[in-house]
């Protein structure tokens, strides 16, 4: 099976956030950027936005790490990790298991936000005016 996954070009993103916001409305129903799957992250040292989201690992160490079965890969997001909310129980290793940093907390009830693509139509693609973000192989 291959595997679509969002492309990331962090040179040319403005760091607006607008992913964020579109991904929260999109997954939600909310506006704000505190439930969003994907995270601008800012390097002040180098100066440069980093859109930060789930890379759609080929062996995932989150699925591995959770130990109540919650995460798994499939549906119609071409391999994306899902979550099952009534097995997790927020313990946190899947956060430590990956090594993007990719995996970000609900602050609503701790359990973890991971980009699930959309099923295939990410919102954060269709609302990067600076095609920092791109749909991909």
């Amino acid at each position: 099976m291959i595997i679509k996954r969002i492309q990331v070009r962090a040179d040319i993103c403005s760091g607006c956030r607008a992913c964020e916001t579109a991904c929260v409305l999109q997954r939600e129903g909310l506006i704000g950027t505190s439930a969003a799957r994907i995270r601008i992250i800012k390097d002040e040292a180098e100066g440069k936005d980093l859109p930060c989201l789930c890379q759609v690992c080929d062996v995932p160490a989150c699925i591995s790490a959770c130990p109540h079965g919650a995460l798994n890969r499939g549906g119609p997001g071409e391999g994306a990790i899902r979550l099952d909310k009534s097995l997790c129980q927020p313990c946190g290793l899947c956060f430590s298991a990956c090594s993007f940093r990719s995996i970000f907390a609900d602050p609503r009830d701790g359990t973890p936000l991971i980009c699930d693509l959309c099923e295939g139509q990410p919102a954060c693609v269709k609302r990067c005016t600076k095609g920092a973000i791109v749909w991909g192989g």
